[in-house]
């Protein structure tokens, strides 16, 4: 069962919901509960999380703390639908190479916090930017050209949305663990969305048997309690618009180049051949005197 908190900024963050459907009921004591409009809720505020005890979504509870009632994912009936299946020959099997991936990049005003962690904790720091691999290993970059318009049809059966970064994990390793920041807090299905169309079109690629857990890799640690503890003193909760992934590959010892960038929704592809990321993203032109 999902918390209060994962529920409210589900509904806050996810495009496909409508936050004027919904309504908070707030315990009271010795009272019923105060019904709240959902616009009207101020997280953080004089109201602490374990108070709210239901939301409804046009006058129908959908999650309920005593109860165990979690189905807000149902209000999305109709909306969203499955991912469609690609039209026959527009899939390619090839097989997959570790030296490209199909990744979101966080915008540039999040890297200076993120680059400080992994300047100390990550050895790829000048191999990689800061990321979200959606689809790695993908397909060689001599195959880019056939890949590329599937991709954009992939990208754009779903919508841009808002991801919410927060919280922090690890995947445990024999002699250390890999620290990572949670992209998916607000919510895993527009995630999950995507890596499912990619899939489709390139179903050699990916980790299948593993599943997807979309992270941010932060660094290598042998104290990954300890590691997390600084993170989350030096990050809190982050949100960025995902409106775009971005088509990388490496060929030799060169970091990771970005080779495209594909826009959620539209589909539209638009090349770069630009240099190697720096290790911190260039400054904003100054703005002409007029």
């Amino acid at each position: 069962m999902h918390t209060s908190d994962e529920i409210y900024h589900r509904v806050l963050w996810d495009p496909r919901f409508d936050p004027e459907r919904f309504v908070l009921g707030i315990a009271e004591r010795g009272a019923p509960p105060k019904r709240v409009l959902f616009g009207d809720f101020v997280p953080g505020g004089e109201i602490p999380w374990h108070r709210v005890v239901f939301f409804e979504a046009d006058g129908q509870v959908v999650w309920d703390r005593a109860s165990g009632i979690d189905r807000v994912g149902e209000t999305l009936a109709g909306q969203a639908g499955p991912v469609p299946a690609p039209a026959p020959g527009d899939v390619l099997v090839v097989p997959p190479t570790n030296r490209s991936t199909v990744a979101w990049l966080p915008p540039a005003e999040l890297w200076p916090p993120i680059q400080h962690i992994r300047r100390e904790h990550d050895r790829q720091i000048h191999r990689w930017p800061p990321h979200v691999n959606v689809l790695f290993g993908f397909v060689p970059q001599a195959e880019f050209t056939r890949a590329l318009p599937l991709v954009s049809a992939a990208l754009a059966e779903t919508r841009p949305f808002t991801a919410r970064l927060a919280g922090v994990h690890w995947f445990g390793h024999r002699e250390d663990a890999t620290v990572w920041l949670d992209p998916a807090a607000a919510d895993q299905e527009p995630w999950a969305r995507l890596r499912e169309s990619l899939e489709l079109r390139f179903p050699l690629c990916g980790s299948h048997s593993h599943g997807f857990t979309p992270h941010l890799s932060l660094g290598r640690t042998p104290d990954p309690h300890l590691l997390a503890r600084k993170v989350e003193a030096l990050l809190g909760p982050m949100t960025a618009r995902v409106d775009e992934l971005a088509v990388l590959s490496r060929q030799g010892d060169e970091p990771m180049r970005v080779r495209a960038h594909v826009a959620l929704g539209s589909g539209d592809v638009h090349l770069s051949e630009g240099p190697a990321f720096p290790s911190e993203p260039p400054p904003s032109p100054p703005t002409p005197e007029r």
